[in-house]
């Protein structure tokens, strides 16, 4: 792997030079030498940021698209995504996750950390694709299916496709999987040291029917019944709504991991109000996601980063909340470090994860403040090249074999659709 060489990019309202050797950034300086054998990239009219890390996705459902749309999540669910998904094979998953890794690198994503089905198929797509994924078994019921031979074969097959991928356990949620099934998938979890996922408190509904059917609210059943304790420095809950002041204490003390998803949360109707400062003060670590594209309609993390940056300034009415910086730790570095990757800030040797944006895109002009810029007026399509792990997936918005993925996309869409 050649050294990559970027020349007079912008890096925190700078002009500088930026070099990266293997999987990681060596260099950086104004009077940074270019190796001989470097490929160069003019960073004029560049600015270089840290990628995202998109921490809740399902990602073949890039498929399902626009299915059941303004419906209530449980109808959404029970009406349109599962009779959908009964038609999904390995095939439509390969092409749906190819789409959604497309997706991710033309908006700046270089980690996922996904959660679904058919996972052999999803690693070869996100292998040939060039970037990083945590790849969840979704798990129902009790959990039997998740045997340890299913596991290691698993592992095998996702980790073999990749060095940057990596299986997790994950369990869909609460009222999915049962009491047992959980404490099974958290004690797997444990024993192969594996991340750990899952869907909590996204709606009243769930809380309300956690309390009715075990007497415990959503996080609270989860300690006990060991999963919390299990999984410890390992557990990522998704959405995270609906928490008492109970429960923040209890996930600090566990040092959980939660994902706030504003886009799919507002567009079904789950809820707005994240409770980012209390998290953040009871230190839970806090990381961004979209949720899959059936339910937020795209991947593109800068559009989550504003929604949650806008939420929490609108609901306590105070604009001093979450800041740019804040939000790009929050976006970027925190995911990274949640599943334990040296990512999400450009310095000397971190790993390779960065994008540049073209500040001739409307949201930078005249560019009083690049980082307010990408958060507060830009859109994916402002990225302009991409590099992870020392590698170059995107150069000048063109991603090699997008018109084939395009394609394949579209056909294997039809055999999902209710009427097929």
């Amino acid at each position: 792997m050649e050294p990559i060489f970027i020349q007079g990019v912008q890096l925190n309202g700078e002009v500088t030079n930026i070099l990266i050797e293997k999987q990681r950034i060596t260099g950086i300086g104004s009077n940074l030498p270019m190796p001989a054998n470097a490929f160069r990239i003019a960073g004029s009219r560049l600015a270089a940021f840290p990628t995202f890390a998109n921490m809740h996705t399902h990602a073949a459902m890039t498929l399902l698209k626009g299915l059941g749309s303004d419906l209530p999540l449980q109808q959404w669910l029970h009406d349109s995504i599962w009779p959908a998904e009964k038609n999904l094979d390995g095939e439509a998953v390969y092409w749906g996750v190819k789409l959604a890794c497309l997706e991710m690198i033309k908006s700046g994503t270089t980690l996922f950390n996904d959660m679904y089905f058919l996972l052999p198929h999803a690693a070869r797509a996100v292998a040939e694709m060039g970037i990083r994924g945590i790849l969840g078994l979704n798990i129902f019921g009790d959990g039997n299916e998740l045997t340890e031979d299913l596991f290691l074969q698993l592992r095998e097959e996702v980790e073999g496709a990749s060095s940057l991928l990596k299986l997790c356990i994950a369990p869909h949620s609460v009222y999915t999987v049962s009491p047992k099934g959980l404490t099974h998938c958290a004690t797997m979890s444990q024993r192969h040291n594996a991340p750990f996922q899952i869907h909590m408190s996204e709606t009243e509904r769930e809380v309300e029917d956690c309390i009715r059917q075990h007497h415990y609210r959503p996080y609270t059943l989860l300690e006990h019944l060991g999963v919390l304790e299990l999984t410890q420095g390992r557990f990522v809950g998704a959405h995270s709504l609906f928490l008492d002041q109970e429960e923040i204490e209890l996930m600090g003390r566990r040092h959980v991991t939660v994902t706030h998803n504003p886009a799919s949360n507002l567009k079904l109707g789950s809820g707005y109000r994240f409770l980012y400062t209390e998290l953040r003060n009871a230190g839970v670590t806090i990381t961004l996601g979209t949720d899959g594209s059936a339910s937020s309609n795209n991947l593109d993390m800068i559009e989550a980063s504003r929604l949650m940056s806008y939420l929490q300034k609108g609901v306590r009415q105070d604009p001093t909340v979450l800041p740019t910086t804040e939000l790009q730790q929050v976006a970027t570095e925190n995911g990274f470090n949640a599943v334990g990757l040296d990512a999400g800030k450009i310095a000397v040797g971190k790993l390779a994860d960065l994008m540049l944006v073209d500040l001739d895109n409307l949201a930078f002009v005249p560019n009083n403040d690049a980082l307010s810029g990408l958060f507060y007026a830009a859109h994916g399509d402002a990225v302009d090249t991409v590099i992870c792990n020392g590698r170059i997936l995107m150069q000048h918005h063109h991603v090699d074999g997008e018109e084939e993925i395009l394609m394949q996309a579209r056909r294997h869409t039809d055999k999902l659709r209710p009427s097929a």
